[in-house]
């Protein structure tokens, strides 16, 4: 049904759901141009068999004189013309149709609004009693009865099979309504009176309480000798029509509260416009323009694809109006924001009752934090597998070296536990810590109170610090080893023994510097001809790997009264292998149309001529990404020159074909007004004239980044 063909003033509901015949015709040659689903329910006529014909190779012949009369006052400009005939059916029957209809519109159209009609004199027309006896539609004829001038009960003169098939009046001609209904409200002998006292016809509806509350629609009319006083009633049961459209009416509003609470965008299209019948609230949020927008301009939600997605969106788009059901994902440009956000969106057909597809539905989610948390995922899987194979290794190196230095094997399980629960608890330090560092002096404390024999055993003194987890890292183990070697070896082995240590932060040329020195006093005497303590693990943690991971320098010498250390490092900030942390979440860009990292073009003044829609969408919003202030896109060099009677631009983008052949007069204008351009063009340059050579060319299809670089050089950026 060309739905563009509904009057204005109908809603299209009514026009789809209304048991009146709604059609449209052209004038001169009265060929119809739609018709509504009432059409097709009276006479069996579908839109596709009778649009494009002429409306009198439907009427009967005989009534074709009426038809002429009628379109001659439409053609004279009548404001409405009315005439009644026999319209041909689809089983080659007829049925008289009574017509009513709007004069000629500017567009050619006319609105013609058509009623079953009810001959004038019925009781008197044989030829329509076969037709009436087999309506589905009730009908009666009555005769409004008085007494002492006033209107007191009615007589039925006849009545139809319908209309005791719906009344439950059985054998009602010949009858009195007071017989048949003793409860008759008085109303209804006052409504029929009216009718028959003034010819004046009337359209209502009336629920029935005697009839478990049905709804009929009733139509009544004078017939015959006003004197006679006889009313003709048409009435039909429209109970369930009345139910559907209350169901559908409630199933629109569990569709609107079901629409305003989903989070998810919701929306319905008309497959022959495109136009948008139905955007949830959540499109708003989705899209970052306002449903209102988007059921203006059917072209909009593509132009909000990036152009790298968008001609795979609109091949999915196109094979859900073929009848496919998809699922697709695609980013676009939210206006709102200016960020790039992935949609998901989820398109199937709505067929009629033909298995036509009359209106294609969808729902639509922003899957950017699905997208960013699986990118996340794998970046944080990739982060683990790098750290758990640097613990590995170290682990391996405190192995192999542990091995190494044992006196034996008790003493290897001993070395290598202590050094691995070492790790451990600068792993617990770090995340505890939010992996901001480690306190020098509780990671000091904390390893002494644990191998001391008594609190009187240690001494620290130095300023509160917050090491870096590089840096916690290699000094709680250098702090370990001193710690096992002193409660061997030295000071801590014995209880009058004592642990110094103190440490500073100096400012060094480039960063502070952190000093620290390790003192024993009261180490126990070795025994004539003992070896000293081997140099192992320890003496390589902090001559070598400080040097070499913390640019700092590392001494260890033992005394008789013990080992005495001095470190001094830079304060600088590294990260642990035992950091927990995991990455930033990355940024959704979009492709092509993404110019953060193009020049700034803020307070330049651009003008887009461009007739292609997207292209200028594109070419317009990639500038606007750049930060330039944008006239346009126009679409004709007219819209353009307006634009520019109220002010020069800053530099100018121009298409040379804007859909009638090669246009130079904006050009010309702005290279007299020596603003700079830039053609964006498929022609070739001979296509140029000799004068507007000089303009630099971007050849079809321009990357945008290029469009974007080629105005920044134009203004100076």
């Amino acid at each position: 049904m060309p739905i563009l063909d509904i009057p204005p003033s109908i809603p299209r509901r009514f026009y789809e759901m209304s048991s009146e015949i709604f059609t449209t015709v052209s004038m001169p040659d009265a060929v119809w141009r739609s018709v509504n689903p009432a059409f097709t329910t009276l006479l069996g006529w579908h839109d596709d068999e009778v649009v494009g014909l002429a409306v009198d190779n439907f009427i009967h012949p005989a009534d074709r004189t009426e038809l002429a009369s009628a379109l001659a006052g439409l053609k004279a400009g009548q404001e409405i013309a009315g005439f009644e005939c026999r319209m041909k059916c689809s089983d080659g029957d007829y049925c008289p149709i009574a017509w009513r209809t709007a004069m000629d519109q500017p567009d050619g159209l006319t609105y013609w609004v058509g009623t079953r009609a009810v001959p004038p004199q019925l009781e008197n027309e044989e030829k329509y009693r076969n037709l009436f006896n087999s309506m589905d539609q009730g009908y009666c004829i009555i005769q409004i009865l008085y007494e002492n001038g006033e209107a007191c009960d009615w007589r039925f003169i006849e009545v139809n099979p319908a209309f005791e098939k719906h009344n439950g009046l059985h054998d009602a001609a010949g009858k009195r309504i007071r017989e048949l209904a003793p409860d008759i409200e008085k109303k209804w002998i006052e409504i029929y009176a009216r009718v028959a006292e003034t010819g004046e016809s009337l359209r209502f509806e009336e629920t029935s309480s005697a009839l478990d509350g049905r709804v009929f629609d009733l139509y009544a009319f004078r017939v015959g000798d006003p004197e006679a006083r006889k009313v003709a009633v048409l009435f039909q049961d429209i109970t369930s029509q009345r139910m559907a459209e209350a169901a559908l009416r409630e199933s629109e509003e569990m569709l609107r509260q079901f629409g305003n609470a989903s989070s998810d965008g919701l929306w319905i299209r008309t497959a022959a416009t495109l136009v948008f019948d139905y955007a949830s609230p959540a499109m708003e949020t989705i899209y970052g323009v306002t449903r209102e927008a988007l059921k203006a301009d059917p072209r909009l939600w593509a132009a909000l694809i990036v152009p790298d997605d968008r001609a795979d969106a609109l091949d999915h788009f196109n094979r859900v109006l073929a009848g496919e059901a998809l699922v697709h994902e695609f980013r676009i440009l939210r206006p709102s924001d200016n960020s790039f956000r992935w949609v998901r969106s989820v398109g199937f057909p709505l067929f009629d009752e033909r298995g036509r597809v009359q209106r294609i539905a969808g729902i639509s989610s922003d899957v950017t934090t699905e997208k960013q948390l699986a990118q996340h995922q794998a970046v944080l899987l990739a982060e683990l597998q790098h750290r758990v194979r640097n613990v590995m290794a170290i682990v391996r190196s405190i192995i192999r070296r542990s091995a190494q230095t044992a006196d034996g094997l008790d003493d290897y399980v001993s070395q290598l536990s202590g050094r691995i629960a070492t790790l451990a608890r600068v792993q617990a330090l770090l995340t505890h810590a939010g992996n901001r560092g480690v306190q020098m002096e509780r990671m000091i404390r904390d390893e002494l109170a644990a191998q001391s024999q008594h609190e009187g055993q240690y001494e620290l003194s130095g300023p509160d610090i917050l090491l870096s987890p590089k840096i916690s890292e290699v000094l709680t183990l250098v702090i370990h080893e001193l710690t096992t070697n002193a409660l061997k070896y030295g000071a801590l082995s014995v209880p009058e023994g004592r642990v110094r240590v103190t440490w500073a932060v100096e400012q060094g040329k480039d960063a502070s510097w952190l000093r620290m020195d390790w003192s024993e006093e009261g180490a126990p005497a070795r025994q004539p001809g003992a070896q000293p303590p081997r140099k192992g693990f320890g003496t390589e943690l902090i001559e070598k790997r400080i040097p070499y991971e913390l640019r700092g320098l590392g001494s260890l010498e033992i005394t008789p009264e013990g080992a005495q250390c001095c470190l001094q490092l830079p304060l600088l900030d590294g990260a642990s292998i035992f950091e927990t942390e995991a990455p930033q979440v990355d940024k959704i860009f979009g492709g092509s149309i993404d110019m953060t990292k193009e020049a700034d073009l803020a307070g330049i003044k651009v003008l887009v001529l461009e007739d292609d829609y997207y292209l200028a969408t594109d070419t317009a919003r990639a500038l606007g990404g750049a930060g330039a202030t944008l006239l346009g896109p126009c679409p004709t060099e007219e819209a353009a020159m307006e634009l520019l009677r109220r002010g020069a631009p800053s530099a100018a983008v121009l298409d040379i074909n804007i859909g009638e052949g090669p246009a130079f007069r904006v050009a010309r204008l702005l290279r007299a007004a020596n603003v700079p351009l830039l053609f964006v063009t498929g022609y070739d340059p001979e296509n140029v004239p000799d004068d507007l050579q000089p303009v630099p060319r971007l050849h079809k299809p321009a990357a945008l980044a290029d469009i974007v670089a080629h105005v920044a050089k134009l203004a100076g950026r």
